[in-house]
């Protein structure tokens, strides 16, 4: 077997290291666009949770409006049934 020279080492270690930085490279490549790509969604994600709660809140509203209107209406039959007595 014939041993390798510094310079025939120096070169290998150089492309053995340059496969590794483009490896690593790719690899931090795909973690940016993978950032990207989760911040996009948790953006849209807040935008609707937004959009619901605002459609809550107006439900919510409604919905004690009618209880308001429901309870006068009760009072209102409870008061004339008193007043067959």
């Amino acid at each position: 077997m014939k041993k390798k020279t510094t310079e025939e080492q120096m070169s290998l270690a150089g492309t053995e290291e340059g496969e590794i930085l483009a490896r690593l490279s790719e690899r931090v490549e795909r973690a940016v666009q993978m950032i990207q790509e989760l911040r996009k969604e948790r953006d849209r994600l807040k935008a609707e949770l937004a959009e619901r709660g605002e459609a809550d809140a107006e439900e919510l509203e409604r919905l004690r409006g009618e209880r308001g209107e429901i309870r006068n209406r009760i009072e209102s039959i409870l008061g004339s049934l008193e007043g067959l007595e």
